[in-house]
């Protein structure tokens, strides 16, 4: 069975179809709307680009119509500012204890006050204290060394005396061998009742009697000799004394070193230490930050296009720097001999910006109005 497919022929009024060509869309691309809206951003961000350029450039430092904190108001041509922040002489103190070891007990507290000499933080120092034990039996052997020495002296005195006595005796001897001896060479030469055996027994002990002396003088020598040695002796005890009472001193000044006390009256600001906590010989930050009982400072910060109007004895006004409230007045005595990095700068515009340099004006406080603590940041107003 065949079966054949007739195609149906078009009519008139419908269009030809070719099946070789895509069907074109009638409609536009769906990708112009989004060009269109990535031009208009990118023109919006050159604008927001070039607006914010030209407020950079309008406020820069040496433009007159940005306010500086040493800038003179228009209505003051007799006052204007400068930044600084509260000080105290010699600034705070940095306290670390002279030893290694562990922390046993903080005994001081942030914000009061303490008496020179008090005991801020305590270590528990068994090192030390064993080594103050070793110096003081190093001390009392060589205090016994030295009594050892003194003794042998004396007795080495003795014996030279004692020997200085037996050759007394020994010189005594030798007079009565002589006697005798004398004696019998007269009987001899008399022709008296006698021998020669007698007369050489009398030479013979006049000879041992003269070396009985030689005898004991070498004797007194070896005395002197033990004597002179032990003086030595007794001259290295009493230097190695000396020696052990340096490390004695030194063992005793550690273990007291142990205990970090307060160098003046003042006040602990901050312990940065807890019992338990183990110090070392490097620190990356002191134990305990201490200020001590002195007069507060204001350190004013002076720009170098402002210096020609502060002078020494000029009367300032101490204000809050964030408040503005009056804190105290003064007066300026004393001006830096050099323009430094500004102390009020924080570590990071140090680093974006090495060249800010300002005059450092020390202001001493004659009179406060409000409460003044250490670093707070204030505003100094120079009245000429």
């Amino acid at each position: 069975m065949h079966a054949e497919i007739i195609d149906s022929p078009l009519t008139a009024s419908s269009p030809e179809v070719s099946f070789m060509e895509p069907i074109r869309p009638s409609t536009a691309p769906a990708r112009t709307w989004r060009v269109s809206l990535a031009v208009s951003l990118g023109a919006l961000l050159l604008v927001a680009s070039l607006v914010i350029a030209g407020l950079s450039i309008r406020a820069r430092p040496g433009d007159s119509s940005v306010p500086s904190p040493t800038a003179v108001p228009a209505s003051e041509s007799q006052a204007w500012y400068s930044l600084g922040k509260v000080d105290m002489e010699g600034g705070i103190t940095q306290l670390y204890p002279m030893q290694m070891g562990r922390v046993a007990s903080v005994e001081a507290r942030e914000n009061e006050p303490v008496k020179a000499g008090q005991p801020l933080v305590r270590l528990e120092g068994t090192v030390q204290r064993l080594k103050q034990r070793q110096a003081e039996m190093d001390w009392q052997g060589a205090q016994r060394e030295l009594a050892i020495a003194e003794a042998k002296v004396q007795e080495a005195s003795a014996a030279i005396a004692a020997q200085t006595i037996a050759i007394d005796a020994a010189l005594k001897n030798v007079e009565k061998a002589r006697i005798v001896q004398g004696k019998l060479q007269r009987f001899d030469k008399s022709d008296l009742v006698g021998d020669k055996e007698t007369l050489q027994i009398a030479e013979i002990t006049l000879e041992q009697a003269e070396l009985a002396v030689r005898g004991e003088r070498g004797k007194l020598a070896l005395a002197e000799a033990a004597k002179h040695t032990a003086e030595r002796y007794v001259a290295a005890a009493k230097i190695k004394i000396e020696g052990k009472e340096a490390q004695l001193e030194e063992a005793k000044n550690a273990v007291a070193e142990c205990v970090l006390r307060a160098p003046v009256d003042g006040t602990p600001l901050r312990i940065l230490v807890n019992p338990g906590q183990t110090l070392g010989a490097n620190p990356r930050q002191p134990a305990v930050q201490f200020a001590a009982e002195r007069p507060l400072m204001v350190r004013a910060e002076v720009e170098q296009e402002f210096v020609d109007r502060v002078r020494e004895s000029q009367h300032v006004v101490v204000e809050d720097h964030v408040t503005g409230k009056e804190c105290g007045q003064g007066k300026v005595v004393s001006l830096a001999r050099w323009f430094a990095p500004s102390r009020t700068n924080n570590p990071e515009a140090l680093q974006l910006n090495n060249d800010s340099r300002t005059l450092e004006c020390i202001v001493q406080i004659e009179s406060k109005t409000g409460e003044m603590r250490i670093g707070q940041r204030v505003r100094v107003r120079f009245v000429d």
